[in-house]
């Protein structure tokens, strides 16, 4: 059968068109404002190291990245072009999903609207990751699951589970977002499918497809599992159920927040909405998995488009119902002031400086879901500050260097946002590959087997280099105002005559986090 058929599009499809192009256009306009986000770097390298899996995350956003850049090249324009399309198709799948739910073109333009004012999912597909990606993927899973419950096809099951299998090679806590959908079905009446072959037929399919990235963990001694352990205590911050709700209203937008909690309570209680009551569950259980065992609040974000076109519909029914006409424009109109307002908190429409300003205006101050101190910037702008200038910096120690010592000489940074900046702008320089035992950076082991001498960058301990080299220098500090404090004055060090081979000392370097 097919997955949609003519009377299955939604009835705005020309103005939700329209909508992810002015999307693509925003994305693409501002996009080159702010240099790579450092996260882009890492993937850049990762792609230069095909596999079927990496430390922190899973291969399928690496081997798009791998094809991409193969073809258009690794400029900044290039890499902002995926993500934004990534976005305009989250706008146009907002309005089918509107369109499942029974919404008119109205809530399907106003879902649309709600989507594109979203500060998260601006921020995200404004750069290269793999969460942009997620966002699709949760978004077509709500979808079919959807279709599933309006025309009692349990073939689609096999088509969830297809989605959800590639939805879990680019990121695992699309396994957050299952674990929900099992846990919700149990309370509603669809737990009928717990005796459907096609949707455990479904859920074998999703797991033979993640397969190869488990067995790549099991082969390398499980680095995800140590990844996550250490993430959880050294790196993210300790929250509260409440401070993760709060942390929910302010990434997807505090002005417009009263229609996705709107959307949730409509999809929970309403007597219209009961056959759709799984879905809303499914965020209920979400919600519950993650705040209870402290992830980062953005790890719930994908779940909204949903209950934004719950909302739409609510919106849009209670205004005829009431023949409150006025209702409708004046609602449209707010949702897109609304997201007006935070766009320049998500993308790079303004300097930093009248970032700093307008940020203060409205009483909005840099927040993190991670235990680093925090700079004058929000850290997704502060984490794009102070790469060039580093690698200019380091480029400079090394061309002091005579050919002869070149030869003999390593560079070193401390995580793979240095290493994978001094890789990405040190070609122009002449630099060698950096090497770093910051996470996948560990397992690919040292550039250079043979060095001698290393240009290290971080804040590494006076004994640390002492017990490695036989002389070492402090040559210069990294510098650059908006950049993430542990970014910035960071020493470069020029330290010779290593004491052990690169090799010998390689284990000790392994950092997971």
């Amino acid at each position: 059968m097919k997955f949609f058929k003519e009377k299955d599009f939604p009835e705005s499809l020309p103005l939700l068109l329209i909508l992810g192009l002015v999307f693509i256009f925003i994305q693409l306009i501002t996009g080159g404002n702010y240099p790579l986000f450092r996260d882009e770097f890492y993937y850049l390298d990762c792609a230069d190291h095909p596999a079927f899996g990496y430390v922190d995350h899973p291969p399928l956003s690496i081997i798009i990245l791998a094809i991409w850049k193969a073809i258009f090249g690794t400029s900044l324009f290039s890499l902002r072009i995926l993500p934004a399309l990534s976005g305009a198709l989250l706008v146009i799948l907002s309005g089918f999903i509107t369109k499942e739910l029974g919404g008119n073109r109205y809530a399907q333009v106003l879902t649309a609207l709600c989507i594109l004012g979203v500060p998260f999912y601006l921020g995200v597909t404004g750069f290269y990751s793999m969460n942009s990606y997620e966002l699709l993927f949760w978004t077509a899973l709500y979808l079919i699951l959807l279709k599933i419950i309006n025309s009692g096809s349990s073939r689609l099951w096999l088509l969830f589970g297809l989605t959800a299998g590639f939805g879990l090679m680019n990121k695992i806590s699309v396994g957050f977002f299952l674990a929900s959908v099992c846990a919700a079905i149990i309370f509603t009446p669809e737990r009928k499918f717990f005796k459907d072959k096609f949707f455990w037929g479904g859920m074998v399919l999703a797991g033979l497809i993640f397969l190869p990235y488990a067995i790549w963990n099991a082969s390398n001694d499980y680095p995800t599992l140590e990844f996550m352990q250490n993430a959880i205590k050294y790196k993210i911050s300790e929250m509260t159920p409440l401070g993760f709700f709060s942390e929910q209203i302010i990434n997807i937008n505090p002005f417009s927040s009263l229609i996705w909690i709107g959307g949730l309570l409509y999809l929970l209680f309403s007597k219209r909405m009961q056959k759709f009551k799984a879905a809303g569950f499914i965020y209920v259980f979400a919600f519950l998995f993650l705040a209870l065992q402290n992830s980062k609040p953005y790890y719930l974000a994908a779940a909204y488009p949903l209950l934004f076109a719950s909302g739409a519909v609510a919106i849009s029914e209670f205004a005829e119902r009431k023949s409150f006409k006025w209702l409708k424009p004046v609602v449209l109109i707010y949702a897109a002031v609304a997201g007006s307002i935070v766009m320049p908190l998500a993308i790079p429409v303004l300097s930093p400086e009248s970032l700093i300003k307008y940020s203060a205006s409205l009483g909005i101050t840099p927040g993190s879901a991670e235990k680093s101190k925090l700079g004058v910037l929000p850290q997704h702008f502060a984490d794009r500050f102070g790469w060039e200038e580093m690698t200019e910096k380091v480029a400079a120690v090394y061309n002091s260097l005579t050919p002869a010592e070149k030869l003999r000489t390593g560079i070193f940074a401390r995580n793979y946002g240095e290493a994978g900046a001094l890789n990405y702008y040190g070609k122009k320089f002449g630099l060698p590959r950096c090497m770093s035992g910051h996470n996948s950076h560990w397992l690919w082991g040292p550039v250079r087997d043979s060095v001698e001498n290393l240009i290290i960058i971080g804040d590494f301990e006076a004994d640390e280099l002492e017990e490695s080299f036989g002389d070492f220098r402090l040559i210069d500090k990294t510098s650059n105002p908006y950049a993430m404090p542990y970014e910035n004055d960071l020493p470069i060090f020029l330290c010779r005559k290593l004491t052990k081979s690169i090799r010998e000392l390689w284990p000790g370097t392994k950092m997971y986090i």
